[in-house]
C-alpha cells in the first residue's frame, strides 16, 4: 500500500474540510447577557484625571464604588448618570475592606504620595490594578509594587 497520494484525493480532501468550514461560519456562538459577565470597578481618586479614568472604566464595566478625599469631587462625580448606583467612601481603606469579598477590579488616580498604598492594599487582596502612572515616594515602594 503507498502512502504517497494523488492530486485526485488531495482536491477532495481540501475541498471537504472547506466546506465544512464554510458551513460552520454560520453556526455564531450567542452573545452572552448575564450581568455576571461585566467586570466591577472600585475607582479611587474620581477628581481630575480619575473623572475620565472612571468614565472610561464605565464604557467597559460597572462602577461599584468610588472614593476620594475631596467631598466636591465626590459630589461632582455621582452627578453622571454612569455613577448613579455607586457607594461612595472617603477613605479607600475602608472601601477597599467592605468590598474585599467580591471579584472586582481597581482603578488608582491619586497623587503620586498615595499610589503604593492603595494600590498595594488592593493587590495584596488579589484584585485587578489600574494605576494611573505608578510612581512612589521611594524606591521600596516602587520595589513592592
Amino acid at each position: 500500500m503507498s502512502n504517497q497520494s494523488t492530486r485526485r484525493q488531495f482536491l477532495k480532501t481540501t475541498a471537504a474540510a472547506g466546506i465544512g468550514y464554510w458551513v460552520a461560519a454560520g453556526a455564531k456562538a450567542q452573545e452572552s447577557t448575564s450581568p455576571n459577565d461585566r467586570v466591577r470597578v472600585a475607582c479611587i481618586g474620581v477628581g481630575n484625571k480619575g473623572s475620565s479614568d472612571t468614565r472610561d472604566s464605565s464604557k467597559h464595566a460597572d462602577i461599584v464604588a468610588i472614593c476620594d478625599i475631596d467631598d466636591l469631587f465626590l459630589q461632582r462625580a455621582k452627578r453622571q448618570p454612569y455613577l448613579a448606583k455607586a457607594k461612595v467612601y472617603n477613605d479607600f481603606r475602608k472601601m477597599l475592606e467592605e468590598l474585599e469579598g467580591g471579584s472586582y477590579a481597581v482603578t488608582v488616580t491619586t497623587p503620586d504620595h498615595t499610589h503604593a498604598a492603595a494600590a498595594l492594599m488592593a493587590m495584596r487582596m488579589g484584585k485587578h490594578c489600574f494605576c494611573q502612572k505608578p510612581l512612589t515616594r521611594t524606591v521600596y515602594e516602587a520595589r513592592l509594587m
